[in-house]
């Protein structure tokens, strides 16, 4: 039942018309995003902000949940998130690589990795859970 990622990439742009992120790929059970920071999603010592970073990696995670479900993930809603900040990002592109370790009926349990464009080492991880409506 899974999505495309040009199926994917259609339902996101409905779910989050105004995001400036958008989707690189959708795999099985993975997806990866980025944003390309600009000036608004900065803190004091031109750093992407924590709030900047947590949204992303909601996003990529509904991301991977729609590309396994379908529209059936469209009202998917976080139920939690913990994200623990490893490195300062560099200004610039934020990258969200998300992996479903366990989808169920009701719930989705995957982690996330951030990344600064061009630098291997992750600048945080997260894990998160959401909850699917049931049909």
């Amino acid at each position: 039942m899974g999505f495309s990622t040009e199926q994917v990439v259609e339902v996101f742009k409905k779910g989050f018309p105004e995001s400036r992120a958008f989707i690189e790929s959708v795999e099985p059970m993975k997806a990866t995003m980025r944003l390309p920071a600009n000036t608004k999603h900065l803190r004091p010592g031109a750093t992407v902000s924590g709030p900047a970073m947590m949204t992303l990696t909601d996003a990529v995670m509904w991301v991977a949940i729609i590309g396994e479900k379908g529209e059936k993930g469209f009202n998917s809603v976080t139920s939690n998130l913990s994200i623990n900040f490893l490195s300062r990002p560099k200004h610039g592109d934020l990258i969200a690589k998300a992996e479903i370790l366990k989808l169920g009926r009701r719930l989705a349990v995957g982690e996330v990795r951030l990344y600064s464009a061009d630098d291997p080492e992750p600048v945080a991880f997260s894990t998160v859970t959401y909850v699917i409506p049931s049909d």
